[in-house]
């Protein structure tokens, strides 16, 4: 047994085999830091933050001995290693530790193994839509369910999405597990999307890459498809969350037919309504995905774009939420007023365009420190 060096006659306690608390599991530090960075080899990254996972048993022996302690002060594993790892990998590789970090390291003391992950790159733009055949998201063939068939002409999809199309062209662009398009709101299949566009913002997961030319992958897109995009722009990862929960009121151009000729007199009753507080009933189109509720809806304005006794083009703004076509025939009473039920005649939208949407309180968000790409 070893003395101590300056009072001969006090014998020093052996020192233990290990950690009481890690089992030595800590002392694996060094390598699954290696490993970690190893995994981060094929990515782009600038910044960094570090993820640790324990054992339950360790958790529990550290809580054992703090238990009645006072822990002021107290740094506990989790957080030290933290802190001890990041410190290391800023040292090896000359980047930062940041909290919002372009790829997160994970040190698994439970299995001893050292990963990566990129964490996701975000762009925001709007999108332009210019086709009636098109549908936002991924929809699967109703006839096969997303299997193939002779329906769909085996695409596996009822109608072409600007999703896919978005992923054709991003996820290669970023070496991308996938991506997904999140948007505010959206136009049904049969209307077109124009003037300044729909806001979006692309999620592109797991990215190899973190640049890539957005002027050239916004040109791609609108040569390969019925679509546009504008104002491509990196955003930080709280954005998708803020264009889908934002509601913005919206410029349409509709062509409103009716079961008799339309005339002057019919229009005054229009103007006489103006502006028209609309009960909107959940649409019978869209019962089976939203709950049967009624929603008060303003109308703002209807402006004439041309009149003919056959034909009506007109201008309407309205309150996010409020569904025009509804608006104009009435769906079967459940919208309140309408067109047909002012005119007193069945009435129907024929064609129906978004011009416009009221979204220019995300510029205020948009940090003019960010990169900005096209």
């Amino acid at each position: 047994m070893a003395r101590h060096p300056n009072h001969p006659d006090v014998k020093l306690a052996p020192a233990p085999a290990q950690c009481y608390i890690c089992e030595g599991a800590l002392e694996r530090l060094d390598s699954l830091i290696d490993q970690a960075l190893a995994g981060a080899s094929h990515l782009q990254w600038s910044s960094f933050l570090v993820q640790s996972t324990f054992a339950r048993p360790l958790m529990a022996r550290e809580e054992e001995l703090l238990d009645g302690e006072s822990i002021e002060g107290v740094s506990v594993v989790k957080n030290q290693i933290n802190k001890l790892a990041g410190e290391s990998i800023e040292k090896k590789t000359k980047k930062p530790y940041a909290p919002d970090g372009e790829v997160a390291f994970k040190l698994d003391f439970w299995h001893l193994k050292g990963t990566a992950k990129a964490a996701p790159i975000f762009i925001f733009g709007h999108y332009i839509k210019k086709s009636r055949t098109w549908c936002q998201h991924e929809w699967a063939c109703m006839a096969c369910r997303g299997k193939g068939c002779a329906k769909c002409n085996y695409h596996k999809q009822e109608y072409p999405s600007i999703e896919s199309a978005f992923r054709a062209v991003f996820v290669p662009a970023f070496g991308a597990s996938d991506g997904y398009l999140h948007a505010s709101g959206r136009e049904d299949v049969d209307v077109m999307c124009l003037a300044g566009g729909r806001p979006f913002v692309m999620e592109m997961l797991q990215p190899q890459k973190r640049e890539a030319d957005l002027a050239a992958l916004a040109s791609q897109i609108s040569a390969n498809y019925p679509l546009e995009v504008l104002g491509l722009k990196y955003v930080p990862p709280f954005w998708p969350g803020t264009v889908c929960t934002s509601h913005f009121d919206k410029h349409y151009r509709a062509w409103v037919e009716a079961d008799r000729p339309l005339t002057d007199d019919d229009w005054k009753t229009i103007e006489k309504a103006l502006p028209i507080e609309v009960k909107q009933q959940t649409p019978v189109r869209v019962l089976r995905r939203r709950a049967d509720l009624t929603r008060p809806r303003h109308v703002y304005s209807i402006a004439s774009v041309s009149r003919a006794p056959d034909l009506w083009v007109l201008d309407i703004f309205a309150e996010a939420g409020t569904y025009i076509k509804e608006l104009i025939h009435g769906d079967q009473g459940r919208t309140k007023p309408s067109f047909t039920g002012l005119l007193q005649t069945p009435c129907r939208c024929k064609q129906l365009d978004v011009m416009g949407i009221e979204d220019k309180f995300l510029d205020t968000l948009l940090d003019g420190k960010k990169r900005f790409e096209y």
